[in-house]
């Protein structure tokens, strides 16, 4: 009986391997079908290694896989180079210039699909020189075929154009690495690699939507968003045989953007995020920067399987959850979990999880429907989700939205019996490096005024102590009747100086405002320093230089009666005259208004049910705004939660 059983199952392993061979003939078939004209450069590719059983089987990955890359062609893309070229370097752009490109429609430009112009030459290149350090460096001793694949092997990263990056990536990178570290630990490789990342300084700019630069071009000029420092960071470490991949979150629980950082694969098998311009990869002490993800999704360069049959061809499944290419690792950020909430759309195939957008939800995780319930996966706690149905394109609540917390959810569904009332400040979280604004460059500061030049004899007009509550702060000096000619405002001991607008009036009820004159001279444009008398709130000048301060001439002999201040800010404040209207959410019924006011202060006072997730919108400007309950007499975003 035991023999048999032996044999059943043995026929069972043949069979199952002759499938799995069956199945991966095809897709390289079609693979080579749909190169055309150039079926015979990767048919070279594949007898090249016909003797080498372990790199014909990455070619055949990277062929089979292939159909689904491409890059962009045209003009567009070699005319915007000089533009980042000078962003690169810290020169200014002219308004009108960012303004020609940003109506330029770069994801419009042709196509180019990686099978139908890659050379046999160019593939055998990077298969050789991925399997070199894979092979080479002992940290890769526990790092098997299949990661290799994915984390190593890889030609390209998004939709940049080809070019030939390895070699110049490896011969400059393993250099540094092989002269910096000989151990066989990939942190300690990584922090090497790291440290020469380091050294190039990485321009941000955020003008450009663009499509993923040339690997190449980054190698010189390192100019982007978090993506291209994702980009630059992979290209080094896999051309050194450090296994590395991209992950990001689709939209941003507590503020408007994806985000995308990289990950370390640890000889454990455990992914450890890092990045070169945030925190090295750690095992004690793994970094993370802070942000909320919700979900989080890993690009990955093989087709990976489908979360529910079928859904691939399905259009009326959002696009996210049809790409074959990312994986849901949220797992190893918050370990595996399960929620079930009620859902009011019970007839419906999929239940859909999204986060807020003033645009719209937007959908980060499906599930089935099971009649009147949905259960998701492995999503990150303390986090305002909101269930949805969708047609592919437009989503619409399928119940009442709710918060996940490890000890369970708390389904936001208003009593509108119960009427409270609401004092709001704000329209949008105060997330990330906002929450550094109203004391970084603040507490400690000083405005001084005297009539001497020099500021001999100087008077303490105000001394900042504590956190700003809001953007916009009115001061009164302690003597509103003395007179001075100069006044100047100085960063706190040691500290940065950073501020947004400066205003001084003679008249502490009305009038103009009193002209500044500035005095004395700056290592830093005019043009910034500007930026604190321009009248705009958003514009703001920044140093890193500590135990700084502007001065200014009032033109003549005056008192100071008041003085209008506003450090860094985003300028989600309520500001008065703005036109504000205030909405809770129903479950499948949607958002519901509580009325529109005009603000007359900088604050608004609401009647709000209980137990609802509430959204302010500014009918006057802007488009920064998030979902909030109201708790204990303040208002809760989700990074409060």
């Amino acid at each position: 009986m035991k023999s048999l059983f032996i044999i059943v199952l043995n026929i069972f392993v043949v069979i199952f391997l002759m499938a799995c061979n069956s199945s991966n003939s095809k897709r390289l078939e079609q693979a080579l079908l749909f190169a055309g004209d150039n079926r015979g450069e990767l048919e070279k590719v594949l007898t090249h290694y016909k003797n080498n059983p372990e790199k014909l089987e990455a070619a055949r990955f990277l062929i089979c896989n292939m159909p689904r890359w491409y890059g962009y062609e045209g003009w567009q893309l070699d005319s915007i180079k000089p533009v980042l070229i000078q962003k690169n370097k810290g020169e200014i752009v002219p308004k009108e210039v960012i303004e020609k490109w940003q109506r330029v429609s770069f994801y419009s430009l042709p196509k180019v699909y990686d099978a139908k112009v890659i050379t046999a030459d160019y593939l055998i290149e990077n298969i050789d020189l991925a399997f070199d350090v894979w092979k080479r460096y002992p940290w890769n001793r526990s790092l098997g075929f299949d990661d290799f694949c994915e984390l190593i092997l890889p030609y390209r990263i998004g939709d940049e154009p080809l070019s030939s990056w390895r070699k110049l990536y490896h011969d400059h990178y393993t250099a540094i690495l092989d002269s910096a570290y000989r151990g066989n630990d990939v942190i300690e490789a990584c922090k090497a690699v790291d440290k020469e990342l380091k050294r190039v300084y990485y321009r941000w700019d955020t003008d450009l939507n663009i499509p993923h630069q040339r690997a190449d071009f980054l190698f010189y000029y390192r100019v982007g968003f978090c993506r291209e420092a994702c980009d630059v960071t992979l290209y080094a470490m896999r051309a050194c045989g450090i296994p590395v991949a991209c992950e990001h979150f689709v939209y941003s629980p507590e503020y408007q953007h994806p985000h995308f950082w990289t990950t370390l694969r640890d000889t454990t098998g455990k992914f450890i995020q890092f990045g070169f311009n945030e925190f090295e990869a750690s095992r004690i002490n793994p970094g993370s920067d802070g942000r909320k993800r919700g979900k989080v999704y890993r690009y990955c360069f093989g087709v990976q399987e489908e979360p529910f049959s079928g859904i691939t061809k399905d259009e009326k499944v959002p696009a996210l959850f049809r790409n074959r290419f990312i994986k849901d690792v949220t797992a190893n950020y918050y370990g595996e979990n399960k929620v079930s909430i009620p859902v009011q759309s019970g007839s419906e195939e999929y239940v859909y999880l999204g986060v807020f957008s003033p645009g719209g939800w937007i959908p980060v995780d499906m599930t089935h429907s099971n009649k009147g319930n949905a259960t998701f996966r492995n999503l990150e706690p303390n986090i305002i989700y909101q269930p949805l149905i969708s047609d592919g394109q437009n989503h619409r609540a399928a119940g009442y939205p709710f918060i996940y917390m490890r000890e369970g959810i708390s389904v936001l569904k208003p009593d509108t019996s119960h009427l409270k009332k609401a004092v709001i400040k704000r329209k949008m979280s105060l997330c990330s490096g906002y929450k550094n604004f109203p004391h970084r460059g603040i507490i400690g500061s000083r405005i001084e005024a005297s009539l001497n030049r020099d500021f001999s004899n100087a008077d303490l007009l105000y001394q900042f102590n504590d956190t700003l509550r809001t953007n916009y702060c009115e001061l009164t000096p302690p003597d509103k009747n003395k007179k001075y000619r100069y006044i100047r405002f100085l960063s706190p001991p040691d500290n940065i100086l950073e501020l947004a607008e400066f205003t001084v009036f003679e008249n502490s009820t009305h009038g103009e405002s009193i002209k500044l004159n500035r005095i004395g001279d700056y290592p830093w444009p005019s043009s910034k320093l500007d930026n604190i008398t321009d009248g705009d709130i958003l514009s703001y000048f920044y140093t890193g230089d500590t135990s700084c301060f502007v001065a200014y001439d009032l033109g003549k002999v005056t008192p100071i009666r008041k003085i209008v201040f506003s450090p860094r800010n985003d300028d989600n404040y309520i500001w008065p005259g703005d036109e504000y209207e205030l909405f809770y959410q129903d479950g499948i019924n949607g958002w519901k208004s509580l009325g529109i006011q005009t603000a007359t202060r900088r604050e608004l006072e609401y009647r709000v049910p209980d137990n609802a997730l509430l959204w302010l919108r500014n009918r006057t400007k802007g488009r920064e705004e998030q979902v909030f309950i109201y708790k204990e007499g303040r208002q809760c975003f989700t990074v409060d939660i």
